[in-house]
């Protein structure tokens, strides 16, 4: 069995899955027909999948988490003063390892606010802002071609770090007066050819079908789904204080010449924050996540502060002291490090897929591949790890503005149909099953009951009940 999918992935890679016909299943599914936000990821992803499985998405992450952690001590090292004393590069990269993979502070060193990061231990779109940090560290030891280029390819596979591209090219092309001004347009330019295709994606993707739908489909999303990432009121907290303390004190740390570049970086993402703040009504910015700067700003300010200390730590070492005995303590650390991550991923992989996978398998054995099965709005892990086609769920919401009144009609239908406690409620199955493509099961979590006409029951485990619908309409 393969691995099971997880959190973000049931809805990040559901457009892949469909694609090569990996997941036959998803041809009924109404999500998976929905427009792709990341659909440079998905071309990027599907062939990887189809081909080569789960452990392929496993491997490219281990991939990102390398060029992640390259990117954080070569940017950390070009941003420091000359004359401050340096560490060996692998010394640092020991040790932001050890820190980001098993620390205690961990979450706050190395994280965004609003919940977003850089980089999780599962692979997602938002997982290639790793090349932000890449893309910084070219330029900062004097590749500016690469840099914008490999800087502007994460917006191409998420584009919520478009605003990060801007900021790192704008800044710099502003600040480097040095450079010729013929030269700096050929990196504007560069920047904007890469930034093109996924814009164009989304302005023929996500227009907005007219200003009312528009309106409606951002507020659903952005107070009604997602405003744990929406609303600085609700994670405007002490450990964003902290944060903002590692970014303040690397910028007092970093040499003259970037102190102002780090504080660009930091002023646009609390100024972003504030207005978001104090203009609720500006869903745009908000879905913009002005924020989303901070997923790979403070990890960056964390590496300079862990560089400076290291290369402090490493000039008082006395020179008759033996030479294994630094990298010898790092090497423990950095071991025992890894080994706290592996275990931690492999404690996911064992992890039992989610409730409901064993009742849809059965749907299918006993119907057809395609058959669209009904589920409780909080089970969207049945899409990938069974796989089957489902009604709808909370956490796979669309964009596009009109699929997103769609996707929110279709969760109203199900948190009718499934009440907190006691029998579903069958008045809420007639317009479910009058939806397109139509439904033929009904699974019915354990604690719940289902008495309605045209269901009849089909089987039963530790999970709850599937029902099979006998009727197209039941009343």
């Amino acid at each position: 069995m393969s691995r099971p999918f997880v959190i973000n992935q049931n809805t990040y890679l559901v457009h892949a899955a469909r694609r090569f016909g990996t997941y036959p299943q998803l041809e009924a599914d109404w999500f998976a027909h929905t427009a792709d936000p990341t659909p440079f990821f998905t071309w990027f992803v599907a062939p990887l999948l189809s081909i080569a499985g789960t452990g392929s998405l496993l491997a490219l992450n281990a991939l990102l988490g390398a060029a992640c952690l390259a990117g954080l001590v070569f940017a950390a090292e070009a941003l420091l003063p000359d004359a401050a004393p340096r560490a060996p590069r692998w010394a640092v990269a020991c040790a932001l390892a050890a820190a980001w993979l098993a620390g205690p502070w961990r979450e706050i060193a190395f994280e965004g606010v609003a919940g977003q990061y850089v980089l999780r231990d599962f692979l997602q779109p938002s997982n290639f802002g790793v090349l932000l940090l890449c893309g910084l560290a070219l330029w900062l030891h004097g590749r500016p071609h690469a840099g914008a280029a490999v800087a502007a390819l994460a917006a191409v596979m998420h584009p919520t770090y478009v605003p990060s591209v801007l900021l790192i090219v704008g800044t710099t092309l502003v600040l480097d007066r040095r450079t010729p001004w013929r030269r700096r347009a050929v990196l504007a330019a560069l920047t904007a050819a890469l930034l093109a295709p996924p814009l164009i994606w989304a302005a023929t993707q996500f227009a907005p079908s007219d200003p009312g739908t528009f309106h409606a489909a951002q507020k659903i999303i952005a107070d009604g789904r997602i405003p744990h990432h929406t609303v600085p009121q609700r994670w405007l907290d002490v450990d964003v204080l902290y944060r903002a303390l590692i970014v303040v004190a690397a910028i007092l740390l970093a040499r003259r010449s970037d102190k102002l570049r780090l504080g660009a970086f930091a002023a646009v993402c609390v100024l972003g924050t504030l207005a978001a703040a104090a203009f609720p009504q500006l869903y745009t910015l908000r879905l913009a996540f002005p924020w989303r700067i901070s997923t790979w700003l403070v990890p960056l300010c964390t590496a300079v502060l862990c560089a400076a200390l290291l290369g402090r730590v490493a000039r008082r070492v006395p020179r008759g002291a033996p030479r294994l005995v630094a990298p010898g303590i790092l090497g423990v650390v950095w071991v025992a490090a890894m080994g706290a991550a592996v275990n931690s991923g492999l404690e996911r992989m064992r992890r039992w897929p989610g409730p409901g996978v064993a009742l849809a398998l059965e749907a299918q054995r006993r119907g057809a591949l395609t058959d669209v099965v009904i589920s409780p709005p909080s089970w969207e892990h049945l899409r990938l790890n069974a796989p089957v086609a489902i009604f709808a769920d909370w956490k796979s919401h669309p964009y596009a503005d009109r699929e997103v009144l769609e996707w929110d009609r279709r969760n109203k239908l199900l948190r009718k149909l499934y009440p907190r406690r006691g029998s579903l409620q069958c008045s809420a199955l007639a317009p479910i099953l009058a939806s397109a493509p139509a439904p033929r099961w009904v699974i019915v979590p354990k604690g719940s009951s289902m008495s309605c006409p045209g269901v009849e029951l089909a089987t039963s485990d530790r999970d709850g009940s599937l029902y099979r619908i006998v009727e197209p309409s039941p009343r």
